[in-house]
Formats: structure tokens, C-alpha cells, sequence
């Protein structure tokens, strides 16, 4: 009965130990998890669970040593019986993991050290690792996330900056040219020789291409800082284009081009900005008469298929070199052949622009020196 009985303490104790140590396991788990705990806290948090994880825990210390940093009990002091483990970090020694007895104790497997301790400051060691790597990514990661914050913060000042250098720009100038084109208007209108007259003319056309060219540019600011609206309502994309391509027959035969219209069946009406989509179609027509001219027709193609309208405004001119036409669309972009002719670069930008704020898309595909081909698609009536 007492063999039975002492075996029985003995297994109670070992199990003792084992709660003990499973305990100080679990507490480094909930240090760890708890938010915002700084990794200096975290480890003096470990040292004050390592005490009463030993047999002896009144008369344990512990300390943990990092190059430049110190961890330790209240009661810390060296002596002569210790287990110590190594620290490492990243695959480099950082530190040490040191458990001190205050005084002799019963000799046991490791001086008064059990060997399951020495499991477990090894294991506990190993756990520091971790951590510490685990908390040094994290301030890497908060670093570089402060970085991106501010460097986005002075990209939205510059942008806004810009923003409103341009709109100040925009009001600078359509002041003067308001008085301008109504000065214009009014001498084109008077009684006049012909050589007046083609002068005055030459006045109203310069001024009226300048002024469409700020509201183009005012156009895609607005549409930047998402305060251009449009005006859906359902719109016969048809009769749209029948009334474009006539209206800019006479265009397209003072540069030796005709206009042709195919389209398959009836359209389906589209949810559109008339005015908008008509300032579209326009662009892309101006653009392909601009590179089509004296090579024979431009063809704008119309037909519907899987819930939205699709529009081709093709040109039988030199096409676009592969490596431009990514940035074709891009705000102020100009091509080689762009520089000599006038304007800003932002008529495709502004019907990119448009296209995008319908819901639809657009694109370009050219087989230099076989023309362009510019497409958008819109949404059909519901």
C-alpha cells in the first residue's frame, strides 16, 4: 500500500510539473495574442512566467539578455546554478534565455535542474525566436505602411494642387475669350469686305477651337475629381449616328474623305448622355479625319449583341504604331505625328473618360499601315 501510494505522489507531481509548464506555454500564447502589446512588454511578460513554471519557483529568477536590451524577475540574481539556451533570430544568435536557482537545491537529472526544464527552456528559447521575428516584420510592415500613407497623402496634396492650378487656369482664360469670341461674332457678322470678312472668319474659328479645347480640358478635371454627372435617359443610339455622320459630311469632304454608315439591323436605344455620346462620336471622327485625309472613306459601324451597343469609327490612314496605342488614351499624350497639328492630347482621354462613366468601354486596334480602328460599347436599355 505504500509503494502504490508513493507511486501514486510521484505521478501527481510529475503531472504537477507538466501543468505547470503547459500553463507558462499558454500564458506566452495570450501575451502574444493581446493587441498592441509592444514586444518589450511581451518579453518581460515571459520572464515573470518562467518562475513558477520550475520545480523550485521560490526560489527561481530569470532573465532574458538581447544585445542591448535586458528582461529580468525582481528577484534576478547570478549564481552558480543556471540552465541557459540560446536566442536566435533569424538564423543569428540574438541573445540568451538564462534560469537561475537563488541557492542549492536536491541534485535531480540536471544538477537541481529536472530534464523535462530543460525541455522547456529550450523550447521557450525557440518561442522567443519566433516572437521576436514575428514583432520585428510587424514594425517593418507598420514602417513601410507609414511610408505608403505619407508618400500618398503628398501625391493627393500635389494632385489637388494641380487640380486647382487648372481650374484657376481655366477661369483665367475663358474670361478674356468669352469677350473675345462675342467681339468676333459680332465683327464677323458686320457688313465687310471679302478680305475682312475671311479674316474676321479666321478670328471666330481660332477662338471657337480654343475655347472647345478648355472645355475639353475642364471636361477632364471634372471627371478626375468624379463631378462630372451625366444625363441618362434612354437614347436612340441610331438616329444618333445617322445625324453625327451627316453632320460632319462636309467636314470630311474638305479632306477628301466620305463618311459610311453600316449598321446591323435596328438598334436597341442604349442609357446614355445624348450630348455626351454625340461629343464622342465627334472626337473620334475629328481624330480620323485628322490622319484619313484624301485616303478614301471613314466608316463608323453600329450593332448590338449581349446587353450592350458597340460603335467603330474606322479610318483608312497610316495606323498606329503597337507601342502607342497602350498610351493613346492617357490625359496630354502625343505621338510624334500628334505635334504638328494643334491641339492638347486629351480628346481620346476625354471619350475614354465619357465611354467609362457610361458603364462601357473602349479601345483601339491599328495594323500600321492598314488604318485604325477606335470601338466603345454602351449599356442597352434595361
Amino acid at each position: 500500500m505504500g509503494l502504490m501510494s508513493d507511486s501514486l505522489i510521484e505521478i501527481a507531481h510529475k503531472l504537477g510539473e507538466r501543468v505547470k509548464e503547459l500553463n507558462c506555454l499558454y500564458g506566452i500564447t495570450r501575451l502574444v495574442e493581446q493587441p498592441d502589446m509592444t514586444l518589450d512588454e511581451i518579453l518581460q511578460g515571459v520572464v515573470e512566467l518562467i518562475p513558477p513554471s520550475w520545480q523550485y519557483p521560490e526560489v527561481t529568477c530569470a532573465r532574458i539578455k538581447l544585445a542591448e536590451r535586458e528582461f529580468a524577475t525582481g528577484n534576478f540574481r547570478r549564481t552558480r546554478w543556471k540552465q541557459v539556451e540560446t536566442i536566435t533570430v533569424d538564423h543569428t544568435v540574438a541573445g540568451h534565455l538564462e534560469v537561475y536557482y537563488l541557492k542549492a537545491m536536491p541534485e535531480s537529472d540536471e544538477g537541481p535542474f529536472l530534464i523535462e526544464e530543460r525541455h522547456l527552456i529550450h523550447v521557450l528559447a525557440e518561442r522567443l525566436g519566433h516572437i521576436i521575428e514575428q514583432k520585428n516584420a510587424e514594425e517593418r510592415l507598420h514602417a513601410l505602411y507609414e511610408q505608403e500613407k505619407t508618400l500618398r497623402q503628398r501625391l493627393e496634396r500635389e494632385a489637388q494642387r494641380r487640380i486647382d492650378f487648372t481650374r484657376d487656369l481655366i477661369h483665367e482664360l475663358k474670361t478674356p475669350l468669352t469677350s473675345l469670341l462675342a467681339t468676333s461674332q459680332l465683327l464677323y457678322d458686320e457688313e465687310r469686305g471679302d478680305r475682312l470678312e475671311k479674316l474676321a472668319g479666321y478670328v471666330l474659328e481660332g477662338a471657337s477651337s480654343l475655347n472647345e479645347r478648355i472645355d475639353e480640358l475642364h471636361d477632364v478635371i471634372k471627371g478626375e475629381v468624379g463631378s462630372l454627372k451625366l444625363d441618362l435617359k434612354p437614347v436612340s443610339l441610331e438616329e444618333l449616328l445617322r445625324s453625327v455622320a451627316e453632320e460632319t459630311r462636309p467636314l470630311a469632304q474638305q479632306v477628301g474623305c466620305e463618311v459610311r454608315l453600316e449598321l446591323s439591323g435596328g438598334l436597341p436605344p442604349v442609357n446614355a448622355d445624348a450630348a455626351r455620346v454625340r461629343q464622342v462620336v465627334f472626337n473620334l471622327l475629328n481624330n480620323a479625319f485628322k490622319y484619313a485625309s484624301g485616303s478614301g472613306e471613314v466608316v463608323i459601324t453600329g450593332r448590338a449583341e449581349d446587353g450592350k451597343a458597340s460603335v467603330t469609327v474606322t479610318d483608312r490612314g497610316p495606323g498606329i504604331p503597337e507601342q502607342e496605342q497602350k498610351d493613346i488614351f492617357l490625359p496630354g499624350y502625343q505621338s510624334e505625328r500628334d505635334r504638328t497639328t494643334a491641339g492638347l492630347g486629351i480628346g481620346l482621354a476625354l471619350c475614354k473618360l465619357l465611354v467609362e462613366l457610361h458603364g462601357g468601354t473602349i479601345g483601339v486596334e491599328s495594323r500600321p499601315p492598314g488604318g485604325a480602328s477606335f470601338f466603345f460599347t454602351l449599356p442597352l436599355v434595361a
